[in-house]
């Protein structure tokens, strides 16, 4: 897909009819580009939910762990159901996904929506059966009492134990 097409198709995802959107979604993500994950991650943060969740949505199909970051920023975006089909593309990406989320959940400074949205990709994460103890422990402190004081610490020691790094309270890893 050259750059002229892109550019038309990243436009026609702000289309008011679904078909035309559908159709330009559907033809980024046959092209599979890094040029064309670059400017969906551009339009993520676009004005209009819409174009959010076009965007959220072939990136999560596309499955390029560049965009797997991003797409957990997208996880905190203002209109729920941007938020939760970045979540889902997230959690399609196994382990990027599972790094990229615990990484935007070691950062404080979330909403409350996000850490439900962060539970239902850990969740689906967890489906996929690998490091399901690490995803666990995460998701215990997401369902707990206070998540914005206990999912960062947890989130952090998980990255930590998928690095080899050992964590903090249980020394390190052999």
């Amino acid at each position: 897909m050259k750059t002229h097409e892109i550019s038309l198709a990243i436009k026609q995802l702000a289309s008011d009819d679904g078909v035309v959107r559908e159709k330009a979604r559907n033809a980024l993500v046959a092209a599979e580009s890094r040029d064309v994950t670059e400017a969906l991650i551009a339009e993520l943060v676009d004005y209009r939910h819409q174009v959010r969740w076009e965007a959220a949505k072939a990136l999560s199909q596309i499955g390029d762990p560049i965009a797997a970051l991003p797409l957990v920023h997208a996880m905190d975006d203002d209109d729920h159901d941007v938020a939760w089909v970045a979540a889902e593309g997230v959690a399609e990406m196994g382990e990027v996904g599972l790094q990229a989320v615990l990484s935007g959940l070691s950062h404080s400074s979330r909403s409350g929506s996000f850490y439900k949205v962060a539970h239902h990709a850990l969740k689906e994460i967890r489906k996929h059966g690998k490091h399901r103890d690490v995803v666990a422990k995460v998701m215990a402190t997401l369902e707990g009492v206070e998540p914005r004081l206990s999912a960062p610490i947890a989130a952090y020691e998980a990255l930590q134990e998928l690095r080899g790094n050992g964590s903090p309270a249980n020394g390190p890893a052999h």
